[in-house]
């Protein structure tokens, strides 16, 4: 079975049709190791599912379920989920959450047009990672219609929760505000154990990262407005 490498991890599967198989590529490796696990979706769970969601198609089912598995796995491994788009600067992700629909990708598309060194890590699922108890960033094959992510691991600088708004402001906000965003834009896994994972997780990112809120509107005023907070927090 192929294997990939996403982050420090080895994962094993085997994607049946294009989407996925494609989506993955970057991430194919060649190695001896044993996997940290595996992701597999049989056919009988592929066409249960299709029957659960007749207006899915089998290719939209095993990108989004083995998606899900995948989230669920990582958790393991000090690993979870967070719907954003990553935009990477000087060598450090700022992640912009928000329900879909509401513009973070159009947002981290206009840090493009401003910073020539800028580029986006990944669209829409982005995975956060401890190592040595420090909060990184990486891509992974679940980005999106788009498909805009790269094989990296980059480290957290801040996220930002964004909304619509005519003015451009932004602001830190406290710890409890931060729980309930994160929680409402990353994979809940109904399982008390995962939860615990979970709720740990979304501890230390709280601990070990800066969060913020931020109504902005499309204009290259809303990303310096985010970028000179989320740069250099404490104002130094």
């Amino acid at each position: 079975m192929p294997k990939y490498q996403i982050a420090n991890l080895i994962i094993e599967m085997n994607p049946k049709y294009d989407r996925l198989k494609t989506q993955a590529i970057p991430y194919l490796i060649e190695t001896e190791k044993d996997p940290n696990f595996t992701l597999n979706l049989p056919d009988d769970k592929l066409k249960e599912l299709q029957n659960k969601y007749p207006h899915l198609d089998l290719e939209e089912l095993e990108y989004i379920f083995l998606g899900q598995l995948f989230y669920k796995e990582i958790l393991k491994f000090n690993g979870m989920l967070l719907h954003a788009s990553a935009v990477v600067k000087d060598g450090e992700a700022y992640l912009f959450s928000a329900p879909s629909g509401t513009g973070k990708s159009t947002h981290t598309q206009l840090w493009l047009k401003e910073f020539p060194d800028a580029y986006i890590l990944n669209d829409d699922k982005p995975a956060i990672f401890f190592i040595n108890d420090m909060p990184y960033v990486a891509g992974t094959p679940f980005s999106g219609k788009h498909d805009i992510s790269r094989n990296e691991l980059v480290p957290l600088k801040g996220i930002c929760f964004i909304t619509r708004s005519e003015e451009n402001w932004i602001e830190e906000i406290d710890n409890r505000i931060a729980v309930f965003e994160l929680l409402n834009q990353t994979e809940r896994v109904p399982y008390e154990e995962y939860m615990l994972l979970l709720i740990r997780l979304v501890e230390n990112v709280i601990r070990r990262t800066h969060i913020f809120k931020m109504g902005c509107n499309i204009s290259k005023e809303a990303v310096y407005t985010a970028y000179n907070l989320m740069e250099n927090p404490l104002g130094l």
